[in-house]
Protein backbone atom coordinates (compact mmCIF):
# COMPACT_ATOMS: atom_id res chain seq x y z
CA UNK A 1 0.00 0.00 0.00
CA UNK A 2 0.98 3.67 0.00
CA UNK A 3 0.01 6.85 1.77
CA UNK A 4 -1.36 9.89 -0.56
CA UNK A 5 -1.12 12.61 1.73
CA UNK A 6 -2.18 16.30 0.56
CA UNK A 7 0.19 18.75 1.98
CA UNK A 8 -0.25 22.81 2.03
CA UNK A 9 0.63 25.80 3.28
CA UNK A 10 -0.67 27.07 6.57
CA UNK A 11 -0.65 30.42 5.55
CA UNK A 12 -0.80 29.67 1.81
CA UNK A 13 -3.72 27.41 1.10
CA UNK A 14 -3.61 27.53 -2.50
CA UNK A 15 -0.29 26.10 -2.32
CA UNK A 16 -0.71 22.45 -2.30
CA UNK A 17 1.38 19.18 -2.88
CA UNK A 18 0.18 15.53 -3.02
CA UNK A 19 2.95 13.22 -1.96
CA UNK A 20 2.49 9.02 -2.26
CA UNK A 21 4.81 7.67 0.23
CA UNK A 22 5.45 4.11 1.74
CA UNK A 23 4.03 3.33 5.38
CA UNK A 24 7.56 2.08 5.72
CA UNK A 25 9.09 5.34 4.98
CA UNK A 26 10.52 7.22 7.90
CA UNK A 27 9.63 10.69 8.53
CA UNK A 28 13.04 11.75 7.12
CA UNK A 29 12.25 10.41 4.03
CA UNK A 30 8.62 12.23 4.00
CA UNK A 31 10.73 15.53 5.11
CA UNK A 32 12.92 15.39 2.20
CA UNK A 33 10.00 14.82 -0.17
CA UNK A 34 7.74 18.09 1.27
CA UNK A 35 11.72 20.12 1.06
CA UNK A 36 12.02 18.83 -3.04
CA UNK A 37 8.34 19.66 -3.87
CA UNK A 38 8.36 22.92 -2.59
CA UNK A 39 11.72 24.22 -3.73
CA UNK A 40 13.51 23.88 -0.49
CA UNK A 41 16.74 23.82 0.31
CA UNK A 42 16.91 21.01 3.28
CA UNK A 43 19.25 23.09 5.05
CA UNK A 44 17.03 24.19 7.78
CA UNK A 45 15.65 22.78 11.11
CA UNK A 46 12.34 20.55 11.18
CA UNK A 47 9.76 19.10 13.00
CA UNK A 48 6.59 16.94 12.92
CA UNK A 49 3.83 17.28 14.99
CA UNK A 50 1.23 14.45 15.38
CA UNK A 51 -1.89 16.52 15.39
CA UNK A 52 -5.22 15.63 16.29
CA UNK A 53 -8.31 16.62 13.86
CA UNK A 54 -8.69 19.70 14.82
CA UNK A 55 -4.44 20.59 14.13
CA UNK A 56 -3.64 20.21 17.72
CA UNK A 57 0.05 19.15 17.95
CA UNK A 58 0.18 16.27 20.43
CA UNK A 59 3.34 14.53 20.18
CA UNK A 60 6.65 16.28 17.90
CA UNK A 61 8.86 14.50 15.88
CA UNK A 62 12.15 16.31 15.36
CA UNK A 63 14.67 16.35 12.44
CA UNK A 64 17.75 16.30 14.78
CA UNK A 65 17.97 15.68 18.55
CA UNK A 66 17.99 18.86 20.40
CA UNK A 67 17.71 18.58 23.50
CA UNK A 68 20.28 18.78 26.17
CA UNK A 69 20.49 15.16 27.50
CA UNK A 70 18.17 16.40 30.74
CA UNK A 71 15.04 15.49 29.43
CA UNK A 72 15.16 11.92 30.95
CA UNK A 73 12.43 12.93 34.04
CA UNK A 74 9.22 10.71 34.32
CA UNK A 75 7.52 13.45 33.21
CA UNK A 76 9.17 14.68 30.20
CA UNK A 77 8.55 12.97 26.54
CA UNK A 78 10.85 10.47 24.83
CA UNK A 79 12.73 12.03 22.00
CA UNK A 80 12.06 10.29 18.49
CA UNK A 81 13.86 11.34 15.42
CA UNK A 82 12.81 11.87 11.91
CA UNK A 83 14.96 8.63 11.10
CA UNK A 84 13.86 6.60 14.17
CA UNK A 85 10.20 7.26 13.23
CA UNK A 86 8.12 5.23 10.54
CA UNK A 87 4.99 6.37 9.19
CA UNK A 88 3.29 3.57 9.70
CA UNK A 89 3.65 3.44 13.50
CA UNK A 90 1.68 7.14 13.64
CA UNK A 91 -1.11 6.48 11.18
CA UNK A 92 -3.51 5.69 13.11
CA UNK A 93 -6.51 7.28 11.51
CA UNK A 94 -7.84 7.01 7.79
CA UNK A 95 -7.54 10.70 7.46
CA UNK A 96 -4.44 11.13 9.79
CA UNK A 97 -3.02 14.66 10.10
CA UNK A 98 0.47 15.81 10.89
CA UNK A 99 2.07 19.50 11.42
CA UNK A 100 5.04 19.89 10.08
CA UNK A 101 7.62 23.20 10.53
CA UNK A 102 10.09 23.86 8.95
CA UNK A 103 12.92 26.73 9.89
CA UNK A 104 12.20 27.70 13.20
CA UNK A 105 12.39 31.25 12.88
CA UNK A 106 10.59 31.53 9.99
CA UNK A 107 8.31 29.66 11.11
CA UNK A 108 7.41 27.83 7.73
CA UNK A 109 4.34 25.46 8.18
CA UNK A 110 2.54 23.17 6.37
CA UNK A 111 -0.39 20.55 7.23
CA UNK A 112 -0.38 17.05 5.94
CA UNK A 113 -3.44 14.66 5.77
CA UNK A 114 -4.11 11.46 4.82
CA UNK A 115 -6.48 11.38 2.16
CA UNK A 116 -6.22 7.99 0.75
CA UNK A 117 -4.24 4.34 0.33
CA UNK A 118 -3.42 3.95 -2.77
CA UNK A 119 -1.77 0.75 -4.62
CA UNK A 120 1.72 0.67 -5.12
CA UNK A 121 3.21 0.91 -8.49
CA UNK A 122 6.40 -1.72 -9.27
CA UNK A 123 7.96 1.05 -12.03
CA UNK A 124 8.00 4.63 -9.34
CA UNK A 125 10.05 4.90 -6.49
CA UNK A 126 8.45 6.21 -3.20
CA UNK A 127 8.12 8.87 -2.08
CA UNK A 128 7.03 10.72 -4.91
CA UNK A 129 5.32 14.11 -5.71
CA UNK A 130 2.08 13.26 -7.47
CA UNK A 131 0.44 15.89 -7.79
CA UNK A 132 0.83 19.91 -7.33
CA UNK A 133 -0.87 23.45 -7.45
CA UNK A 134 0.17 27.09 -6.58
CA UNK A 135 4.04 28.30 -6.55
CA UNK A 136 5.25 28.28 -3.59
CA UNK A 137 6.89 31.24 -1.56
CA UNK A 138 10.23 32.13 -1.50
CA UNK A 139 12.05 30.10 1.38
CA UNK A 140 13.67 33.41 2.35
CA UNK A 141 12.80 36.50 2.53
CA UNK A 142 16.56 38.14 2.34
CA UNK A 143 16.51 36.72 -1.38
CA UNK A 144 14.28 39.39 -2.58
CA UNK A 145 16.71 42.00 -1.55
CA UNK A 146 19.97 42.71 -3.98
CA UNK A 147 23.71 42.27 -2.26
CA UNK A 148 25.61 44.91 -2.77
CA UNK A 149 28.97 45.03 -3.89
CA UNK A 150 32.30 47.25 -1.84
CA UNK A 151 31.97 49.67 -4.44
CA UNK A 152 28.22 49.96 -4.28
CA UNK A 153 28.19 49.93 -0.82
CA UNK A 154 30.98 52.73 -0.83
CA UNK A 155 28.52 54.98 -2.76
CA UNK A 156 25.76 54.64 -1.15
CA UNK A 157 27.69 54.74 2.13
CA UNK A 158 29.33 58.55 0.78
CA UNK A 159 25.50 59.35 -0.31
CA UNK A 160 24.22 58.96 3.63
CA UNK A 161 27.39 60.93 4.97
CA UNK A 162 26.72 63.70 2.45
CA UNK A 163 23.36 63.72 2.98
CA UNK A 164 24.27 64.33 6.90
CA UNK A 165 26.76 67.19 6.47
CA UNK A 166 29.43 64.46 7.63
CA UNK A 167 32.43 64.74 5.87
CA UNK A 168 35.24 61.74 5.34
CA UNK A 169 37.37 60.20 2.45
CA UNK A 170 34.06 58.21 1.44
CA UNK A 171 32.74 61.53 0.45
CA UNK A 172 35.83 63.43 -0.39
CA UNK A 173 35.85 60.19 -3.42
CA UNK A 174 33.14 60.44 -4.57
CA UNK A 175 32.00 63.96 -4.72
CA UNK A 176 33.30 63.16 -8.75
CA UNK A 177 30.12 61.74 -8.91
CA UNK A 178 28.30 64.94 -7.85
CA UNK A 179 27.77 63.96 -3.97
CA UNK A 180 28.71 67.34 -2.08
CA UNK A 181 27.76 68.06 1.06
CA UNK A 182 26.79 71.65 -0.28
CA UNK A 183 24.58 70.58 -2.70
CA UNK A 184 22.34 68.83 0.14
CA UNK A 185 21.49 72.22 2.07
CA UNK A 186 19.24 74.75 1.58
CA UNK A 187 20.03 76.58 -1.73
CA UNK A 188 23.72 77.00 -0.56
CA UNK A 189 25.76 77.65 -3.87
CA UNK A 190 29.62 75.59 -4.75
CA UNK A 191 32.58 78.17 -4.46
CA UNK A 192 32.65 80.65 -7.86
CA UNK A 193 36.01 79.89 -8.86
CA UNK A 194 35.43 75.85 -9.46
CA UNK A 195 36.57 75.81 -13.24
CA UNK A 196 35.36 72.07 -12.82
CA UNK A 197 32.29 71.48 -15.10
CA UNK A 198 32.79 67.98 -16.08
CA UNK A 199 29.99 67.17 -13.44
CA UNK A 200 27.56 70.25 -12.82
CA UNK A 201 26.19 71.36 -10.08
CA UNK A 202 22.66 69.99 -8.97
CA UNK A 203 22.13 73.03 -6.56
CA UNK A 204 23.67 75.57 -9.11
CA UNK A 205 20.97 74.63 -11.55
CA UNK A 206 18.17 74.65 -9.84
CA UNK A 207 18.15 78.26 -8.78
CA UNK A 208 19.23 79.70 -12.38
CA UNK A 209 16.41 77.36 -13.56
CA UNK A 210 12.50 79.01 -14.12
CA UNK A 211 10.55 75.87 -13.60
Amino acid sequence: MVYRFKVWFENFDEVIRWIDIKPSCNFKEFHDAIQDSIGFDKKELASFYISDSRWKRLFEIMLEDMTDGGGNSEDSLPVVTMVQARLRDYVNDPHQRFVYVSDYLANWTLLCELVSIEEPKTTVAYPLMHKSEGKAPRQREDSKFKMLDDNEFDVLAAKILASKGIKNDLTEEFNQFGIDEEDETDGEVRDEDSDDDSFPSFGKESEDTDY
